[in-house]
């Protein structure tokens, strides 16, 4: 009995976030009053790129891989030197490399999270998620 109340406890210390859409949503929620503003001084780059971090913690694998390339890109643009014109470009490379991504990010969080991520104001309508029932047993799809 104590060996598996112990590999519980130890289970659950290893595990991390959920990967849900809902669980990015929700997350989505907590850093939505500052997705879209504007970033002028470093502290607000910083706070941006720690907001997206935590975003990455709970993205399923649906957006994984692009939020990670939005993620590093807010990374870079949080470190540069504005006065070295090499890393100025080197960011507007990697800028316009990521668009894809930045377009795939955006469109799966209006399809499931009912917001644009670009502006950080919700659409209309809210999404709810669907609803099965099968064998009288009713459940709740995650979007």
């Amino acid at each position: 009995m104590a060996v598996a109340i112990a590999c519980t406890i130890t289970f659950s210390a290893c595990t991390g976030p959920e990967r849900t859409g809902t669980s990015f949503c929700q997350q989505l929620g907590k850093e939505l009053p500052y997705i879209g503003q504007r970033i002028s001084t470093a502290p607000e780059a910083s706070a941006m790129v720690k907001r997206y971090q935590r975003l990455l913690e709970r993205a399923p694998l649906a957006i994984e891989g692009d939020l990670a390339i939005l993620t590093e890109l807010l990374e870079q643009a949080s470190r540069l030197d504005a006065n070295d014109s090499e890393a100025v470009q080197a960011l507007a490379d990697a800028s316009y490399a990521s668009q894809q991504s930045a377009h795939g990010v955006r469109d799966w969080v209006k399809s499931t999270c009912a917001v644009d991520i670009s502006t950080g104001l919700n659409i209309e309508p809210p999404r709810i998620a669907p609803t099965t029932t099968i064998a009288g047993v009713t459940t709740t799809v995650a979007p």
